[in-house]
């Protein structure tokens, strides 16, 4: 799989089980249920099939409940449109039942001065205002264009307090809790106290959730970091943030949203438009897929498809297509950076960094992290690695949470050997359910004990495998059989002492219990075998036995 994670709009076009096995197998990470488009039960509906997945195709797929929030609309129209004319005045009424041009759903004009820019239907119609009297807006129109029933308004560069939740919000957030879901995306968020609101409601509930926070308002936009420091993960919503900025800033906005956010190790989703035209074609175009190369570069931890899945005809296809771009992304460019100073837990980040540079020196092939609030698993993320991140965790939910982090693999150990003071023991559960390889490295991270809460304070390098002794290591690494009796059954010969009357060149490796001299070294590297001396052997070790001899570490592990 890829370390870019894939988010799914779940829709008509995608509410299956086949489809959403094909999507999974394809990379899909979390799906996405737009409440602004379903009944209460459908939420049930989604979680049940997903958990279903997740428990007979061995996945750990999330569940994000999008609230729509508040919104500024305007009201019906006879016949259900209006024509605007640039350069005309309108009359745009927020006071109710009053003789106006244009209906609003919210008092703005308490908000508004002389010249603010006022934008209808997803900005293609922009009112300039000219005057204001008692909730009775005068404006000059920008546009030509065609204003519908309840088009959505948007005020840029005003701070409208509409409040964040609404009574539709709170059924679908109390269904979420009830189905145990991981994520909630908060719409248009424009300070951190949005986000208190949110969480203040779940924590009253007793629920928990991790925090989406949509930034698509330039209020939201202006205040991105202090929103960060609140967040679980920060949504460049691109849709509306393109109403309330400059076309021409967006993608540069979404560069310096994503860059603040991994300041504060904050993952990050790139939604809106990133296949759109795949809504009815079977392939994207050209600048698409350019644009999807850019969100990975600019270094998101997700990419999120809206219509594309919901009720387009490729759904599959779409994430196929995502799918198959970071993987040559990040074919071609793995080292994305770290930022230059972390904002949060200088001591897990040193740490983290500590992993990153050991991994990027010794020949290992995955990171291991031993977390119970899963703090080590997204700190090591934001390190960005190029090796993958197992994330061995002791619940369902945070494994599914953990699945939307760039780079993270999430394994769900046992309660029963997760507390094990043994970490062999703890890695040989791990590996079959990791798919790790005996004899390779690997980093393992954790707090001490393994699974201390809120302690990321050590780093080992072990190789999977039975552990049965460790000496001093000369050579390369090397699996083989042993020989212990000389009988000639194995390529690896085990001695307590060296002896100059063996024939070893009939062996591609010696482990010896005592020491050795240089010249004995020598010899061995000379000839391209590998040697470990000065070992010391905790287990028994029988001819024939399959072994693993890690030259980076001399551990000798049985396989």
């Amino acid at each position: 799989m890829t370390k870019t994670k894939i988010v799914a709009t779940i829709g008509p076009a995608s509410f299956n089980e086949s489809t959403i096995i094909k999507m999974a197998d394809k990379g899909l990470s979390t799906v996405r249920i737009n409440t602004a488009h379903i009944d209460p039960g459908y939420i049930t509906d989604v979680s049940k099939m997903i958990y279903k997945i997740n428990s007979e195709h061995n996945r750990k797929l999330g569940v994000m409940v999008d609230l729509k929030g508040p919104e500024l609309r305007t009201g019906k129209f006879p016949g259900g449109t209006l024509n605007i004319d640039a350069g005309k005045i309108y009359t745009i009424s927020d006071v109710g039942p009053v003789k106006s041009d244009i209906s609003i759903n919210y008092k703005i004009s308490s908000y508004l001065d002389k010249d603010t820019v006022i934008a209808i239907n997803d900005g293609r119609v922009r009112f300039n205002v000219v005057s204001l009297d008692n909730g009775i807006i005068k404006a000059k129109s920008m546009d030509n264009g065609v204003i519908h029933d309840r088009s959505r308004v948007n005020i840029p560069g005003k701070y409208i307090e509409l409040g964040v939740l609404t009574d539709r919000d709170k059924l679908f957030i109390e269904e979420g809790l009830k189905n145990n879901v991981n994520f909630y995306a908060l719409s248009f968020v424009q300070s951190r106290e949005n986000v208190y609101e949110l969480q203040d409601y779940i924590f009253d509930k007793k629920g928990q959730g991790d925090i989406i926070s949509k930034i698509e308002t330039k209020s939201g936009y202006d205040s991105i970091e202090s929103i960060v420091k609140v967040s679980d993960f920060i949504m460049v919503a691109r849709g509306d943030l393109g109403v309330e900025l400059p076309l021409k800033e967006v993608a540069m906005a979404q560069k310096r949203i994503i860059n603040i956010s991994h300041k504060y190790a904050v993952p990050t989703i790139v939604a809106t438009q990133m296949l759109e035209s795949m809504v009815n074609s079977d392939s994207p175009t050209r600048a698409e897929v350019s644009d999807v190369t850019n969100a990975i570069l600019d270094d998101t931890d997700a990419l999120m498809l809206s219509e594309e899945t919901a009720m387009g005809k490729y759904p599959v296809e779409a994430v196929t297509y995502l799918y198959e771009i970071s993987k040559y992304v990040e074919s071609q460019f793995m080292s994305f950076p770290e930022p230059e100073n972390f904002m949060v837990d200088p001591i897990a980040f040193s740490v983290a960094k500590g992993v990153k540079i050991m991994s990027s020196t010794i020949d290992v092939n995955s990171i291991i992290a031993l977390t119970i609030s899963g703090h080590t698993a997204k700190i090591i993320s934001a390190i960005r690695p190029v090796n993958d991140i197992y994330a061995v965790v002791q619940s369902e939910w945070l494994a599914r949470s953990l699945n939307l982090m760039k780079g993270v693999i999430p394994v769900v150990l046992p309660r029963e050997y997760a507390q094990s003071e043994n970490i062999y023991e703890i890695i040989s559960k791990i590996s079959p359910l990791a798919n790790l390889k005996p004899g390779e490295k690997t980093i393992v991270v954790s707090g001490s004990p393994s699974f201390y809460l809120g302690g990321t304070n050590n780093i080992r390098v072990l190789s999977i495998g039975t552990f049965i002794g460790r000496g001093y290591p000369a050579g390369k690494s090397i699996t083989g059989k042993i020989d212990i009796d000389r009988s000639g059954q194995g390529n690896i010969i085990i001695l307590d002492r060296y002896d100059s009357s063996i024939d070893f060149s009939k062996y591609d490796a010696a482990i010896i219990k005592s020491d050795v001299t240089n010249r004995i070294i020598d010899t061995f590297m000379q000839a391209g075998k590998t040697l470990v001396y000065n070992t010391e052997l905790v287990s028994e070790i029988k001819t024939g036995s399959t072994i693993s001899i890690d030259a980076d570490t001399g551990i000798i592990t049985c396989i």
